[in-house]
Formats: C-alpha cells, sequence, structure tokens
C-alpha cells in the first residue's frame, strides 16, 4: 500500500492549524491528512515545528487558530486527558517511565490511565499483556526499568502509550540514542504496530525512517513544503534545498 492512503476519511484531519509564541509563529497554517494503516512520517530540520504540532494535536498547546479532527470529531479544544481517552497516545523524545518498578508494573499503570472509574483487574491485565506481546517484550515482563537497556525501554515507552488502547499513536523520535542495529529493529517493530494503530512519527535518521515510511509529510519553518511518497518526498528539490543547502 506504499504511497495510498487508505480508503475513508482520514482519522486525524488538520485545518489551518496555527501556532504562535509572542511574535514567533511556530506552526503557519497547515493543512494535514494522516489516515488508518498508513505509516506517516513527519519529517524536517531543526526548528521546522514538528515537536509543537506533537503539541499541539495531543492538546499540550491550544492552537492559535485551525481545526484538529481525529476520527470524525472536532477536538480543538478537548482536554489532554479526554483525548487520550479518544484513543490518542503520544510518546516524547525522551522516555517517561517508572523506573523502579518491573515491567509488567508498567504496563498494569499505563492501562489503567485512560478512565477515572475502576476498570475490573482482569481487563486492565488482558490491556497490559496485549501490549507486552506487541512490543517484544514478553520475556522481560519481570525486569525492572531501571535495569533495561535503552532501546527495550524505548520499546516498553510505547507499550505503554499501546496499554491504553489507542486509535493512534504519535511517535516522537522513539529511535533517538538507539544504535543503527537497534534502530532496524525498532523499525520492524513501528512496521508491526501499524496493524494496531494509526502511526504519525517523527524521525530524524532519514535512511531508517524512510523504510518504515509510506507516506511524507515534510515541514520547515512552520509550512509544509512536500507531501507524497518517500519517493517523490527524497526527490523533490524543495525537500533536497532544506536538506542539502
Amino acid at each position: 500500500m506504499s504511497g495510498l492512503h487508505a480508503g475513508g476519511a482520514p482519522i486525524l484531519r488538520l485545518r489551518g492549524l496555527a501556532k504562535s509564541f509572542g511574535n514567533v509563529d511556530v506552526l503557519k497554517g497547515v493543512d494535514l491528512d494522516v489516515h488508518a494503516g498508513v505509516r506517516h512520517l513527519l519529517i524536517g530540520p531543526n526548528g521546522a515545528g514538528k515537536t509543537t504540532l506533537f503539541n499541539v494535536v495531543n492538546g499540550h498547546f491550544a492552537p492559535s487558530r485551525g481545526r484538529i479532527e481525529f476520527a470524525g470529531r472536532d477536538i480543538t479544544r478537548l482536554s489532554q486527558h479526554r483525548r487520550a481517552r479518544a484513543g490518542l497516545a503520544r510518546t516524547f523524545q525522551v522516555a517517561s517511565l517508572f523506573p523502579h518498578l518491573t515491567v509488567w508494573e508498567n504496563l498494569l499503570l499505563a492501562a489503567q490511565a485512560p478512565g477515572f472509574t475502576a476498570m475490573r483487574a482482569d481487563a486492565v491485565k488482558d490491556r497490559a499483556a496485549a501490549a507486552l506481546e506487541a512490543s517484544g517484550l514478553a520475556a522481560l515482563r519481570a525486569a525492572l526499568v531501571a535495569n533495561l537497556a535503552y532501546g527495550q525501554q524505548r520499546l516498553l515507552e510505547i507499550a505503554m502509550a499501546l496499554a491504553t488502547e489507542p486509535r493512534m499513536l504519535l511517535l516522537d523520535e522513539p529511535m533517538a540514542g538507539l544504535t543503527q542495529e537497534e534502530r532496524l529493529g525498532f523499525a520492524d517493530r513501528i512496521v508491526a504496530l501499524s496493524a494496531t494503530a494509526a502511526i504519525l512519527l517523527i524521525e530524524h535518521d532519514l535512511e531508517v525512517a524512510m523504510r518504515v515510511a509510506e507516506r511524507v509529510t515534510v515541514l520547515d519553518l512552520g509550512a509544509i513544503i512536500c507531501d507524497g511518497t518517500p519517493a517523490e518526498v527524497l526527490a523533490d528539490p524543495a525537500v533536497r534545498r532544506v536538506y542539502l543547502g
């Protein structure tokens, strides 16, 4: 399905999305569609506005203007926790884990996070178990997080997001700090995860990221300069100018 989007409406639709901090316009009217079943890569040089876009989409920042639709619903003014309950999960550039708990205990905590009413214990365990299996960390279930390798911690962070049973994952540089060998294995894991949830990914390692991506959007100075298949984006003169000078 590379280069094509799944049929039907996009799961995430951004229209005219803008964010300013004082007199600095970080996002300048971004229009973007992300479809379920398509691994969508967001790239751009430092300062392009990629992480700010994630922060606006997941509700950490309110947009200065524009509209955000998720699964056919306007979520522009929803709080972060209500977006999470609607099925929008996000990971960060630096893993946010509980280092003195086990892998399993971290997942149990994450599995309970979406709701405010008590879930049945077996339902929580089912969620955690499914996320553990999907992440490939089942053999490390009883390991303390503090003793995990860095790449394993990154996988656990994604597993914790999966434990909330999201409809979409926002992955912010999940492969940062990994070795090249770890990156390749991690890329394969992201491909497998795309069967579970829609994925919008920020990644600086273009060689690895392009192995994952089916669609690529390039952001520069807060605006989209290219959107297409990996081959189309790599061949685009504007993208080459941004990355090669």
